[in-house]
C-alpha cells in the first residue's frame, strides 16, 4: 500500500517525518539545557513536559473537532462525508511543526530564557498530533477495504524514520548548530505545508484515478 498509492506514501511521508522530528528533538535536549541552560542532570527530564503538554493540547483539539467538521463540511456541502473532510485539522497542525522547530532552535541557539525553547517544542508536540491523528483518519476512510493495510504501512513508516532520523542528529547539530540545523528541519517542514491543501483540493479526484485503484 504503501508505495502503491500517491496519497497513502505522502501523507505517511508527512506524519513519519514530523513524528522522526520529535525523537530528533529529543536528542538534542541534553545538549541543550544541560550544557547551554546547565540544569542539573535530573530536572533535564522536566523540559520533556512541554512535548508532553503540546501534544495532550494537540490530542483534545483533534478530539473536540474532527467528528464535528466532517458533519458541518457534509451538511453545509450535501452528499455522503468524504475522507477530505478529515484533512482541515492537518491545516494547524502544517504550520504549528516549522513555527515550533523554528521557536525552538533559533532561541535555544541565542540563549533566550529557557522557557522560550520549551514553549517551542510544545508547539512541536502539538503540531505532531494535529497532522498525525487527521492522517490516520483520513487515510483510513480513505480505504475502508485496505484500512488495516493502510494502517501498517503509514505505523511501519513512521517507525523506520522515529529510530532512523535521531541517529543523524548529533551529526547535523555538530555542522549546523542549534539554529541553522532545527531551521533545516523547519524548512523541510515549510515544504510539506502544501500537502493537506492539495488532498483537500484534489484528494477526491487522485483517490479515483488509476494511480490510486488498489486491488489485490
Amino acid at each position: 500500500m504503501l508505495f502503491l498509492s500517491p496519497i497513502v506514501f505522502l501523507i505517511s511521508l508527512y506524519a513519519a517525518t514530523v513524528y522522526g522530528y520529535l525523537y530528533l528533538m529529543f536528542t538534542t535536549f541534553p545538549r541543550v539545557f544541560e550544557g547551554q541552560y546547565s540544569f542539573a542532570s535530573g530536572s533535564v527530564g522536566l523540559t520533556y513536559l512541554g512535548t508532553g503538554i503540546g501534544s495532550f493540547c494537540g490530542l483534545m483539539f483533534c478530539a473536540a473537532i474532527s467528528d464535528r467538521l466532517v458533519t458541518s463540511l457534509t451538511r453545509r456541502n450535501g452528499g455522503p462525508p468524504k475522507p477530505e473532510y478529515r484533512l482541515p485539522a492537518m491545516f494547524v497542525g502544517a504550520f504549528l511543526v516549522p513555527v515550533g522547530l523554528f521557536l525552538y532552535g533559533w532561541s535555544a541557539d541565542k540563549k533566550v530564557q529557557w522557557m522560550v525553547p520549551i514553549i517551542g517544542t510544545a508547539f512541536l508536540g502539538a503540531g505532531m498530533f494535529v497532522i498525525f491523528m487527521p492522517a490516520l483518519t483520513y487515510l483510513v476512510d480513505a480505504y475502508t477495504t485496505y484500512a488495516a493495510s493502510v494502517s501498517a504501512a503509514a505505523t511501519v513508516f513512521r517507525s523506520l524514520l522515529g529510530a532512523l532520523l535521531p541517529l543523524a542528529g548529533n551529526s547535523m547539530y555538530n555542522s549546523l548548530g542549534l539554529g541553522w540545523g532545527t531551521s533545516l528541519l523547519g524548512f523541510i517542514a515549510v515544504a510539506f505545508i502544501p500537502v493537506p491543501f492539495v488532498f483537500w483540493r484534489f484528494g477526491e479526484r487522485i483517490r479515483h484515478s488509476k494511480f490510486s485503484q488498489v486491488k489485490f
